[in-house]
């Protein structure tokens, strides 16, 4: 019998995979349990809160036969989730108010490889982006709204409440490329300067979903600064980020 999902996550990297690996079994005491389906291996990770949560791993990017549509549109096909929940790592775009392992939510994805390249009257190369802003589903952005605000825990020693993750909700920007580039980044900030972070796979994600009629989010911690200092504590940094946003993902279904 082939199994169904309540929640289907999507993870890209081996550092986002293991850490919903372990987040989830320290919530559930079950290890994830590999199904193949249809060639496409999935990773169950058991029942939390009566939601019974799986797991795919997509290659890096949106396009091409392993990318995050085509293995989310799979994944969709394969287990009927109700909803898909992209989780891992993204770059952030303010260190003076930001901070590595804040998790970024998408309110709204902005697809910036789709551009107008022109000059202007002056002769300067003139860039318009002409990509999609699509809004994430309107329950599942409320349902991890509502779950930032109980992340107060009992007081502790004392007597001052602890505080959970740093979570921040808004536009994240979404394209192929790799940003290492503290020029190029700022002018993606050019193009939307209320964008909270951005990164590589949240365009698939949307048209998957969207062909589908199926909820969809992206929830994605901040491992760097697209600045080119990607290599500087690298493991660190993204092991950081990407356990938090599983941490936030489990809160949320808990």
């Amino acid at each position: 019998m082939t199994p169904q999902a309540d929640v289907l996550l999507v993870t890209v990297t081996k550092v986002e995979a293991q850490a919903v690996f372990r987040v989830f079994l320290t919530a559930t005491g079950q290890k994830a349990r590999p199904e193949t389906i249809n060639g496409r291996v999935y990773h169950d990770l058991g029942i939390v809160n009566d939601v019974r949560v799986f797991m795919v791993q997509s290659q890096k990017g949106t396009s091409g036969p392993g990318g995050s549509q085509e293995t989310i549109g799979k994944g969709i096909e394969a287990l009927s989730p109700s909803a898909v929940i992209m989780v891992g790592i993204a770059f952030g775009v303010n260190e003076k108010k930001q901070t590595i392992g804040d998790v970024l939510v998408s309110e709204q994805l902005m697809l910036y490889d789709l551009q107008r390249v022109g000059v202007d009257k002056e002769g300067r190369i003139d860039i318009i982006p002409r990509g999609d802003r699509p809004h994430a589903s309107t329950d599942l952005y409320n349902l991890l709204q509502s779950a930032d605000l109980y992340q107060v825990d009992e007081e502790d020693e004392e007597d001052e409440p602890s505080k959970g993750l740093k979570v921040r909700f808004g536009l994240v920007l979404s394209g192929d490329k790799l940003v290492d580039n503290v020029d190029f980044r700022d002018q993606l900030i050019k193009f939307e300067r209320e964008a909270i972070g951005g990164e590589m796979e949240g365009a698939g994600l949307y048209v998957a979903c969207q062909d589908r009629k199926v909820d969809w989010i992206l929830v994605k911690a901040i491992c760097d600064w697209a600045d080119g200092n990607k290599g500087m504590d690298k493991d660190a940094r993204q092991t950081t980020a990407a356990r938090n946003a599983a941490q936030f993902v489990l809160h949320t279904l808990q």
